[in-house]
């Protein structure tokens, strides 16, 4: 049986260096409440300043979902998407040491890395995250257009960026390294089982998927 964390967990700062930057990513976490809005597999976190209706945040939920399941043979039961409305007039986004004003749009996926996962996986999966943002909003990407209006700045990704997870904990499971999914899903079959027939509907979805796409299907061979 596998036991929720001790409810006297205590989090510290740490201090990650970014190999390409001249500077450290300071994660500071104080309680479960706040730790749990990362505590997923993966996250995505849709940062806009450009407001997005509904379809248009279903388009880029239901493609981050698609490529991320195809691109890592992860069920789709563990990938989150998180919209976080921004005010970029506010000038609280600098970049270059100034207010950028025009538009903040950025992506950024917290995700699980190991060999099993190059840089190239997830150089291509960057792309093509890019790519589903501006099919969404029916506009061309910069590279792709002879000029670009003011309008179309407010609609610009400014960059797709990953960070690796150091573990995680979701849906009362320690979720294992990447590339160990197979004997994983496996073993967790009866809790999968027990969680559905209590009414959970996720776990329920998730048994579905599970019978229903073959790359998952190979998993559990």
């Amino acid at each position: 049986m596998i036991q929720s964390p001790d409810s006297n967990l205590k989090y510290k700062v740490y201090k990650l260096p970014l190999p390409l930057f001249s500077c450290c990513l300071d994660i500071t976490i104080t309680s479960k409440e706040e730790a749990s809005l990362s505590d997923k597999m993966p996250y995505y976190q849709i940062y806009h300043s450009y407001p997005l209706d509904q379809e248009q945040r279903q388009s880029i939920a239901a493609s981050i979902t698609n490529l991320h399941c195809k691109t890592f043979t992860t069920p789709s039961f563990f990938v989150h998407v998180h919209f976080v409305q921004e005010d970029s007039s506010a000038g609280n986004y600098i970049l270059a040491g100034k207010p950028h004003t025009a538009t903040s749009n950025r992506i950024i996926g917290i995700v699980r890395t190991s060999a099993t996962r190059p840089r190239s996986a997830f150089d291509e999966l960057g792309a093509q995250i890019e790519g589903a943002w501006y099919e969404a909003l029916e506009i061309a990407t910069p590279v792709e257009k002879d000029e670009w209006s003011q309008e179309d700045e407010q609609k610009r990704l400014m960059k797709v960026t990953f960070v690796p997870m150091i573990t995680i904990r979701e849906g009362g499971m320690a979720i294992p390294e990447a590339g160990q999914e197979g004997g994983w899903l496996k073993g967790q079959m009866p809790f999968f089982e027990e969680m559905s027939s209590k009414g959970i509907t996720d776990f329920a979805e998730l048994l579905d998927e599970l019978k229903e796409r073959d790359d998952l299907k190979k998993l559990l061979q």
